[in-house]
């Protein structure tokens, strides 16, 4: 069956619609697990969520977020996380848009999971003893499809790893984030949630696509009905309750049709 498709006006109301499922979820629940994509995809969800928190009042004690993916530097049992406080650093993302805004409705830092990539397997522990991830946010590279730093290629049951990232990967990434000016000042390598668990142990996923360069993701995920390794957003198709949310720039001409 395709994933059902809704094209809105804006990337903004995408991140309003999206945010209020949040905190819908979150009002129902006495534990909700949310999983982000870092950079400009999730952001508007991020910017939408502090805003109607902080209008509605609402506490987010029991909001738990995971980020799928970080940067790494060093070597094989001696991996370090990239800095928070790098500009385009996963988590970082994660304490400027979510923790930080949301401080004062309960986020905390401890509210954070992401996978250590010294112990790649004990992320999927972690979120199966904390019950599975309630809805993960995901995004598709412009160029290249990858789904967190899940490149083209990768095994529809490939694991939380530390992986190597393909130039194409990271020249996605320069777009992705305004500090990396360049191909040379992309990590090479990452820690990345693997497409088996994004699979397996969401019980729902939105893919955010939006903005005119998206268009071609759009297109080559609208038209995969299962997992193409070729181009892993296509994930999506193969997750529990998922929908994909695109904007009129993204979606472009292949609008007909679409619900």
């Amino acid at each position: 069956m395709a994933t059902p498709i809704t094209v809105m006006p804006s990337a903004a109301e995408i991140g309003e619609v999206v945010a209020q499922q949040i905190l819908d979820g979150l009002a129902a629940s006495d534990r909700y697990v949310v999983g982000f994509p870092a950079g400009r995809s999730a952001t508007p969800v991020a910017a939408a969520l502090d805003r109607l928190a902080h209008q509605s009042g609402v506490r987010v004690d029991n909001l738990r977020i995971v980020m799928m993916d970080e940067y790494v530097t060093g070597h094989a049992g001696e991996w370090k996380l990239l800095s928070p406080l790098t500009p385009h650093s996963c988590i970082g993302w994660a304490r400027r848009n979510l923790l930080e805004p949301l401080d004062d409705l309960g986020l905390r830092s401890t509210s954070l999971i992401a996978p250590d990539p010294n112990e790649p397997a004990a992320f999927e522990k972690e979120l199966i003893d904390g019950g599975g991830i309630d809805v993960f946010l995901l995004a598709s590279g412009q160029g290249d499809g990858h789904v967190a730093l899940n490149g083209p290629g990768t095994p529809r049951n490939a694991p939380t790893r530390v992986v190597e990232l393909p130039e194409s990967t990271r020249r996605d990434n320069v777009s992705t984030f305004p500090s990396l000016r360049s191909l040379e000042d992309v990590p090479a390598y990452g820690v990345t949630i693997g497409t088996a668990e994004l699979a397996a142990l969401s019980r729902s996923v939105v893919m955010l696509l939006w903005g005119p360069n998206k268009a071609y993701a759009f297109d080559r995920i609208r038209r995969a009905d299962s997992y193409a390794a070729e181009w892993p957003a296509t994930i999506v198709h193969d997750c529990h309750n998922a929908r994909i949310y695109a904007d009129e720039q993204a979606a472009q001409s292949e609008r007909e049709g679409v619900s």
